[in-house]
């Protein structure tokens, strides 16, 4: 059986954000698969505040107005508005929560100087829960939510481990895809500790071997000009949890005339889980 309902997370996704290839793979993979027109494909990322509303025709959802999450000791208000990828079918949510995505440039995680925000964590872990949160009140269950790389990260265990006990969330299923690989990058104690993770997760805070972990099936894009496959594999814990795992690796080359065919292969193999 192909699943038909996929709900795509990510931090950017072109044209509303843009940073690296994490964006022009989100587009695609959402225009392709939407060409099953028996797909409900459903995107979702950040509100960041340059973002222009009425540009993208951003709209208000009713059931997804100033939504209570639990976050950290008390409750953060989230909101969901909606648009579509410009000249396409492809139905994109953008969540806003109070004041973290606001003061956001379009350089997303870092300042003009290179710096990266240390809000960068705690940013994209109140994204996670909210956007899961905000499901059941969109009364929408997809069959698979696929995380686009460590920024979502948080999803896998957040739907293995706390809304699986949710019997509206526990046939789900997780895809992980891994763009990026850099052994040095840990999420932060507070933000895992504000999802009530902390005792999940204990010390490991690691942003590819969390997700890989909890992940039903991990996609790992291997950039042939720019590929991760080598580093996974120089670190014996990385290489060992990723072996223990349902996964599969694809190479990818962002400039080849052949580059959709390259996306259709993931998505196939998503669909058919």
């Amino acid at each position: 059986m192909s699943l038909t309902k996929v709900f795509f997370l990510s931090s950017e996704i072109e044209p509303f954000s843009s940073t690296y290839s994490l964006s022009n793979f989100s587009f695609d993979f959402g225009l392709e698969m939407k060409k099953d027109k028996d797909v409900d494909i459903r995107m979702c990322q950040p509100k960041y505040g340059y973002i222009s509303e009425r540009k993208y025709i951003l709209r208000e959802v009713i059931r997804l107005k100033d939504l209570s999450v639990g976050f950290a000791d008390g409750e953060k208000i989230a909101n969901l508005k909606s648009a579509f990828i410009p000249k396409s079918r492809v139905q994109v949510y953008f969540a806003e929560g109070e004041d973290l995505f606001e003061s956001v440039s379009d350089l997303l995680y870092k300042s003009k100087n290179g710096r990266l925000f240390n809000e960068n964590s705690i940013r994209f872990a109140f994204f996670c829960k909210s956007v899961l949160f905000s499901l059941k009140k969109l009364f929408w269950a997809p069959e698979v939510i696929v995380s686009n790389d460590w920024q979502t990260s948080f999803i896998p265990i957040l739907g293995k481990t706390i809304f699986n006990k949710d019997d509206f969330y526990k046939d789900i299923k997780y895809v992980h895809i891994v763009h990026s690989y850099n052994e040095s990058v840990n999420l932060n104690q507070e933000s895992f500790k504000s999802l009530g993770l902390l005792d999940e997760v204990g010390d490991n805070l690691d942003s590819f071997l969390n997700p890989v972990k909890y992940a039903d099936f991990t996609v790992v894009l291997n950039d042939i000009n720019n590929p991760i496959v080598d580093k996974i594999n120089k670190n014996s814990t990385s290489k060992k949890v990723l072996k223990g795992s349902k996964h599969k690796i694809y190479d990818i080359d962002y400039t080849s005339s052949n580059y959709k065919d390259q996306i259709n292969n993931v998505i196939k193999d998503i669909r058919s889980l």
